[in-house]
């Protein structure tokens, strides 16, 4: 009887041993915290070739890099064809694995590209980790009758203006031109600074948009030259003028609109725009893949402040007009630049009613 009773009170207990087996068996297994390799031969993938906007900067930011990293190391650079990006940006989603080795210098145009749902593009940019943006503030001038007053010249009135494609880094001051109510008709062909002035005192257009006003002498003097002849600028797309650049302030498209077609400002299409036109406005990205494990981001962070801050680069940005922004002050800029789905669909839905006009010209 003692026995029977002996075993039947051992019953729960026996029972509670094996659920407490069963829970424990259920908890994750505890990980081994693994010592955090540095980066290892770093390289930059640059968004262009030699000429290109990013083959620039890969000759002043790899040297400028060497020394922010836990090894000091020389940091090598790979070119690409094409001066967009667009090239570079799929070899980085689809062939460079997230081990901390490689860092993309990409310009805004490849991002206008893929706002713009091109065929080529195999890359999704939202999902880059930015290290570092360098941002312009391109300036859009005209004749002097749009800058007068804008509102005059609403109602459907074409205007032409001069892009390099159909799609192209002036896609926001196409969309905005149809935001002030007006009927853009790209004219393309026109992609260096020299050919888009001679057009527009040709009168071959009326409206052209100087992605890098300040980049060179060259450049100041032409659209000081046009604003004496009676070509003003008309508005700036984005305000990344930095303080003491010591230029005319010119206002930024926003603030026009608001003043000019204030019910343009909420709607989607304006929501598009403010998207390109923070992508037009990215001079150069440095990024790495989502992936890349945080002690590595953080050792590449490092390594780009330090550049960042270095004399080459502080001097040439401040000679050019440029905004330099490093770590988590680019997730707004970051943000403008991916816009939401809503309105990245209402941007394609107005190419594909326009782009069938504009190529029959």
């Amino acid at each position: 009887m003692r026995r029977r009773n002996f075993l039947l009170g051992a019953i729960p207990l026996a029972g509670m041993a094996l659920g407490a087996q069963a829970e424990a068996s259920e908890l994750p297994v505890k990980r081994m915290p693994v010592q955090a390799q540095p980066v290892a031969n770093p390289q930059l993938l640059l968004g262009g070739d030699k000429g290109s906007m990013a083959g620039r900067w890969g000759g002043l930011l790899a040297p400028a890099l060497e020394h922010g990293f836990i090894q000091a190391q020389g940091v090598s650079t790979r070119m690409t064809v094409g001066q967009d990006g667009v090239t570079a940006a799929n070899l980085f989603d689809t062939q460079t694995p997230p081990d901390g080795t490689t860092a993309l210098a990409v310009p805004g145009a490849a991002l206008v590209a893929a706002l713009s749902g091109e065929p080529r593009i195999h890359f999704d940019y939202t999902r880059w980790l930015p290290l570092f943006f360098s941002l312009l503030s391109p300036v859009v001038i005209g004749r002097a009758q749009l800058h007068h007053n804008l509102e005059n010249f609403m109602r459907d009135r074409p205007v032409r203006i001069a892009v390099s494609t159909l799609t192209g880094i002036e896609l926001p001051t196409v969309l905005g031109m149809t935001l002030f109510g007006l009927r853009p008709i790209p004219v393309p062909g026109l992609a260096s600074v020299k050919d888009a002035v001679s057009a527009l005192r040709d009168n071959q257009v009326d409206v052209i948009q100087i992605l890098d006003p300040q980049g060179s002498p060259e450049t100041r003097d032409a659209i000081a030259a046009l604003a004496r002849d009676g070509y003003p600028a008309l508005f700036s797309l984005m305000d990344n003028m930095p303080p003491d650049a010591g230029t005319p302030h010119v206002p930024c498209m926003h603030d026009v609109l608001l003043r000019e077609n204030r019910s343009a400002a909420s709607s989607l299409l304006h929501s598009a725009w403010t998207a390109l036109a923070s992508a037009a406005s990215l001079d150069i990205a440095l990024v790495l893949p989502m992936l890349t494990p945080p002690a590595l981001v953080a050792e590449w962070r490092h390594a780009t402040d330090i550049a960042i801050d270095s004399a080459d680069i502080r001097t040439m940005a401040s000679e050019t007009g440029r905004r330099l922004v490093s770590g988590s002050a680019c997730a707004e800029s970051f943000r403008q630049m991916a816009g939401d789905v809503t309105s990245v669909m209402a941007l394609r839905r107005w190419l594909a009613t326009h782009l069938p006009d504009w190529r029959m010209g």
